[in-house]
């Protein structure tokens, strides 16, 4: 059961970097369904550009295993560097090890840290908590 509220994202946008099509629908099927506007990148290449070019963004869910010899963390750093996105709030979203993957986001500054598989009953609160400034840890 997905608990939802039709406006909780309303106005929201939403960037998933995600390079499983089905991994997106569960990702982004409960963020559109709380009112937010979804974008995807499913290639891993030219992540950094494809998503100034949604800009603005309220928040980024980043895989950190994606393909074509692109990881997560350095997606990371690169989105940091970059003027444009440097201070979009960044989700690691994966389904690494948590006990080990956690303490690395946030020496990085990630704002948050959702598991695979995510609670679709929390998810989108989630979000919202974390565009409002909340971190997660989960």
């Amino acid at each position: 059961m997905i608990v939802e509220s039709a406006n909780l994202l309303l106005g929201k946008r939403i960037f998933i970097v995600e390079d499983d099509v089905i991994n997106v629908f569960v990702l982004s099927k409960p963020l559109s369904m709380c009112g937010a506007k979804v974008y995807t990148n499913y290639n891993s290449i030219g992540i950094e550009l494809h998503i100034v070019q949604h800009l603005p963004i309220d928040v980024i869910l980043l895989d950190i295993m994606l393909r074509n010899g692109v990881n997560g963390y350095d997606t990371f750093r690169n989105l940091r560097a970059n003027p444009d996105t440097r201070d979009i709030p960044v989700v690691a979203v994966t389904s690494l090890e948590p006990e080990i993957e956690i303490p690395k986001a946030i020496s990085l500054g990630f704002a948050g840290f959702i598991s695979k598989p995510i609670d679709m009953r929390t998810f989108a609160q989630d979000i919202a908590d974390i565009i409002k400034g909340r971190k997660k840890w989960i």
